[in-house]
């Protein structure tokens, strides 16, 4: 290896996560400008899938960088941790759950359901598979399994949280331009308390994607399901009573499991460089 080769090898490892959020803001931008302003209707879904693919994408390339093949397959290898125990899949489901329980009472309460009149199983299905592909599955590698670990080298888990969550709310932004979405100022909120959450599961499972795509899916189906294809909410009510729970549920799983680690395993099981840390 050349003194040049090393010096971009030791750049690119130094400012890994910098160059990682920049990529994937890059992709990002650039693909919802051609959408904005693009005709081609087979040209715009590449983007599309490119835009929300854009964190695993950039955590590929990076990953690949500084590591090779090897860094890749660590990049990956949370989509493998499974055997987590099932409190795990239960805590991340519960982010579904939760709503589908309180939208219940409210229904049998005596609230109006806005409904949905077109209303099919085709149209069912197509928003299931999109709501784990598009998100769950195309994000988590990049936002938990790349950035994740490296902020909580540095800083604390509840830190790192925020920090993430910041940026990956910010990173919505350009969908803005070309889809309906809810406010921002309540988007950014939830995804706060989300990623905290996230945080707590990830830790917790020694890095399982799996959970974090399962937590991911089920806060991502809340408002495809229960407001939108089936109409069982109406926004506002939706707004209140899922802010109100999903608080509860966070300040109860800061307290139980500290913000430090957000997490009660050892240090020896989390999936970032904790040394690192309190160097």
């Amino acid at each position: 290896m050349t003194d040049k080769t090393e010096s971009n090898s030791n750049f690119f490892k130094k400012n890994s996560l910098i160059i990682f959020f920049v990529l994937t803001y890059l992709i990002t931008i650039i693909s919802v400008m051609i959408m904005y302003f693009g005709t081609v209707v087979s040209i715009d879904i590449l983007f599309f899938y490119i835009s929300f693919w854009s964190p695993t994408i950039s955590a590929i390339i990076v990953a690949g960088i500084i590591g090779g093949w090897a860094e890749i397959k660590k990049l990956l290898s949370g989509f493998l941790k499974w055997r987590v125990g099932g409190f795990w899949y239960f805590a991340g489901f519960f982010l579904m759950v939760g709503p589908l329980v309180f939208t219940l009472f409210y229904l049998l309460l005596g609230g109006e359901a806005p409904g949905n009149l077109g209303l099919t199983g085709g149209l069912i299905f197509i928003t299931l598979i999109n709501t784990i592909i598009n998100g769950p599955l195309s994000e988590e590698a990049g936002w938990r399994g790349f950035a994740l670990p490296n902020l909580e080298s540095r800083f604390g888990s509840l830190i790192s949280s925020i920090i993430l969550g910041i940026i990956w709310a910010c990173w919505h932004i350009p969908f803005y331009f070309i889809e309906p979405r809810m406010p921002f100022y309540i988007f950014i909120i939830l995804v706060l308390v989300i990623t905290i959450l996230m945080t707590w599961g990830y830790n917790s499972t020694k890095g399982s994607l799996i959970i974090t795509v399962i937590f991911h899916f089920s806060f991502n189906f809340n408002g495809a399901f229960i407001t939108g294809i089936l109409g069982l909410l109406p926004m506002t009510i939706f707004y209140i009573g899922g802010s109100v729970m999903i608080g509860i549920y966070v300040i109860i799983v800061i307290i139980f499991a500290g913000s430090s680690k957000l997490s009660r395993k050892p240090d020896s099981e989390m999936p970032f460089d904790i040394d690192k840390r309190k160097a």
